[in-house]
Parts: C-alpha cells; structure tokens; sequence
C-alpha cells in the first residue's frame, strides 16, 4: 500500500509519460474475493471513455477475470432520415464508446435526455434492479450529471474518472483547459461520484502524467484513457482498500472549467499571440480547429487552421519587414510549403493545412493557388465582414507599440532577397 499512499500524497512526483512507473505500483493488489463476479454499468461517451471501457471488457474476457457483467450506457445515435445505397441506416454522430462496445458484444443502453424517473438496466432482458442489479457503476467523460437516486440505486455505489488532479480543473473540459493555461502537467483521478458537486467525490486514486511539447488533445486524451483504464481495474479489483484511504478534497484549492464554443477557437488578431494560437490548435485539434476569416472578392470565408506551428524567435521570416503590415497578414512565396502569419506582439506561425467553409482540405499551395491575392495580397480578418462594405483597416490596440525586428533582418543579405522573393506580394496598409 506505500507505494500508491506515495502516488495519493506526491504530486511533485511526476511520472514521465505516466504508464510504466505507475503500472509497476499497481501490481502488488491483487483482486479480493469480494470483488469477483463484478456486475459494472460503464456510462461513457468519447475516446478517452472508450479506451477506458476497453480496459474493462479485457478484464472481463481475460483468464482471471473478475467483472462477470459489463454493460454500456451512452448517448442514443444520431442516424440521417435517408439510408445508405445498401438499405443501412446512415450514422451521423455516434458515441466513440459504441463501436467498443459492439467488438466486444457488450448490450448497449440509450441515455435519457434527463435521469428523473430513470432505473438502472439489470443485466438479463427484461430484468429489474430489484431482481438483477449491477454492482457498480463506472463513469467517464459521460458528460451528464447524475442524481443521487440512481449512485444509490448502486449497491456498491458510483466511481467517476476524471483526466486531472482533482480538485484542479472539475468540470466538463479538465484537458483543454490545461492546454489553454500552458500547463506541463495533468493528471488522472478516479473518486466516487459525489450526489451534488459535480467531481467533488472522495479520492480514490491518483496518477500524474506529464504533457509532452508535441502532444495535442488527442494525444493526451487517449494516453490518460488508457492509463485510467488500468487503474481503474486495479480500483474494482480492490475497491474496499481504496476507499478505506480515500480523502476528501481540499476544498481551497478547487479549479473549475467551462465548456467551450467555437469563439473561444476563433483568433483575434488584435490580442492573440502566437503561443496562444498554438495552445487553442493543441486543445482543440480534431474536434473544432483554430479558425479565423478571409475576404476574397468581396466574398468572406471561413478558414481552419488544420496544421500549424509557432516560429522561433531566431529563425528569419519569409519576409524582413513584416512588421510593416498588419498582423493576420498572409505571407507566401513559391516552393516553401507554409504560409507564414505575424500576431500582434511580432511573433509568428506558419499554417500548412487549411480548410475553407465548404469545402476539402488544402495544403499550402491549393490554398495560395485560391485564395491569396498575389496584387493586393491577403489579409486573415478576425470576424466575417460585410460583403457590401470595404474590408476594415487594421485597428491597433490602445497604447499599441509596434515590436522591433531583429537588426540582421532589416540589414543583412537576407534581408534583401526576402525582398526580392516578397515582390509582388502584399502592399503596406495605413494604420
């Protein structure tokens, strides 16, 4: 038991990557005959829920299994009114954790729009709770809240995993959240489900995980799911020793997160800098792309940033007087496979994938080829104008004090053939 106390009690004590070094502390419980036979109803919706309902049902088919029943309640799919040529019914949205479910032929559940009234499933058809009750419930990234009446209807109650260190970042976006806030570090908790407080429960279990430079939401999301899964398994396996440690939460050092919409992807380029375009593109990558507006014959559209890094300070820009235009202004020049964007504070991105509103994805030279004004040049807008009215100047913030360029930029040989090579691109616009 020391060693998970060290876990429970050490956050300083990071665990690079967070699988190995964690695994090797689980391995010493072994599951109590209490614990077999498990009966577990999983609620989950997303990738991060599937890959912990895989860990579930491998205990279930493995060699020595304990959980003899395992069920999934998620979110009903979303099917089109019009089936496919075959006469099957086409898929608009489904929960990721309903393919799981079905390769491990796991009886599915629709979630109710609301829990008042509803009864846990038993898991015979037809069956009752006062006839067939699972055991326990097990809850990840379900993404509804869930009363008091059905975590009794448990009877050994509800435990919910939640990608961060609890009390940090409760609520429903704990990994963006720390990739918005530059953190290095999360985590994974899995605590029992509280009746009033959403994540609020007492801590059962606790693994720190590191965030690496390159990993994006999927990433992170993905890796903690997996590393849940485990450790949610070693929790079911030995859940009366977890919670004789459990402790409550400090109450002083509780975070909240707040769903996000797609303003909060959106760049203003009047305040963003690069680093936090890079931060909005790792938290929400895949799921809702970092996206801002363009005006092309007097037409606007809206443009995804699918693929994009943030430019070192050191390393010179396709062109030495780009803080002479305004900020979201494109920079482009034939064979380099990116397009290069300054924000208000000088620093810079280059983007090499785009998609247009409407239409496919493009890479850098597709998207230059249909959309930069070679005469004019391009300039990324922060809302969508009005086709009927001139594209607005650039307005500069109050007490704005425009960067200073790296002197062997507007000095230097590469100075001039950045020069040569920008000719014909955009003109200066007067602020």
């Amino acid at each position: 038991m020391h060693g998970m106390i060290r876990v429970f009690h050490q956050r300083q004590q990071w665990i690079g990557g967070g699988s190995q070094r964690a695994r090797s502390l689980w391995r010493g419980f072994s599951s109590s005959p209490a614990s077999l036979g498990l009966k577990v109803l999983f609620f989950g919706t997303d990738d991060f829920a599937a890959k912990v309902l895989k860990a579930l049902a491998d205990n279930k088919r493995s060699d020595t299994p304990f959980i003899s029943e395992l069920a999934v309640v998620r979110p009903p799919t979303q099917l089109h009114s019009r089936k496919t040529s075959k006469g099957k019914p086409k898929v608009i949205w489904q929960a990721a954790t309903t393919p799981v479910a079905a390769r491990f032929h796991l009886k599915v559940h629709d979630a109710p729009q609301t829990f008042k009234g509803w009864v846990p499933p038993g898991t015979r058809e037809g069956s009752t709770m006062a006839t067939d009750p699972f055991d326990i419930g097990v809850v990840a990234s379900f993404g509804k809240f869930i009363s008091s009446r059905v975590i009794e209807g448990f009877p050994k109650g509800m435990i919910n995993l939640h990608p961060s260190l609890l009390p940090q970042y409760r609520g429903p976006s704990p990994i963006q959240t720390a990739f918005l806030n530059g953190d290095k570090h999360t985590g994974l908790t899995i605590q029992e489900l509280h009746p009033s407080v959403m994540d609020g429960g007492k801590i059962l279990a606790q693994i720190p995980y590191e965030i690496s430079d390159k990993a994006k939401y999927p990433d992170v999301a993905l890796d903690l799911g997996k590393q849940g899964g485990a450790l949610a398994v070693e929790v079911l396996g030995n859940l009366e020793k977890f919670r004789r440690q459990a402790r409550e939460q400090d109450a002083l050092q509780v975070t909240l997160t707040r769903l996000y919409t797609r303003f909060d992807q959106q760049i203003t380029w009047e305040t963003t800098n690069a680093e936090e375009i890079l931060r909005k593109h790792r938290a929400f990558y895949m799921h809702e792309p970092v996206h801002t507006f363009l005006r092309v014959k007097n037409k606007h559209h809206a443009v995804q940033f699918l693929e994009l890094t943030k430019v070192e300070p050191h390393m010179p820009p396709i062109r030495a007087d780009y803080l002479d235009f305004p900020p979201g202004t494109v920079f482009f020049k034939k064979k380099v496979p990116y397009i290069e964007l300054h924000c208000i504070d000088g620093s810079r991105i280059r983007v090499t994938r785009f998609k247009v509103s409407g239409k496919a994805e493009r890479d850098t030279f597709q998207f230059a080829a249909g959309y930069y004004d070679k005469k004019r040049g391009s300039r990324f807008l922060s809302v969508g104008t009005d086709s009927k009215r001139p594209t607005p100047l650039f307005v500069y913030p109050a007490g704005y004090t425009r960067p200073v360029i790296e002197e062997s930029w507007a000095t230097g040989q590469y100075s001039e053939e950045a020069k040569k090579e920008a000719e014909g691109g955009p003109k200066k616009e007067t602020e």
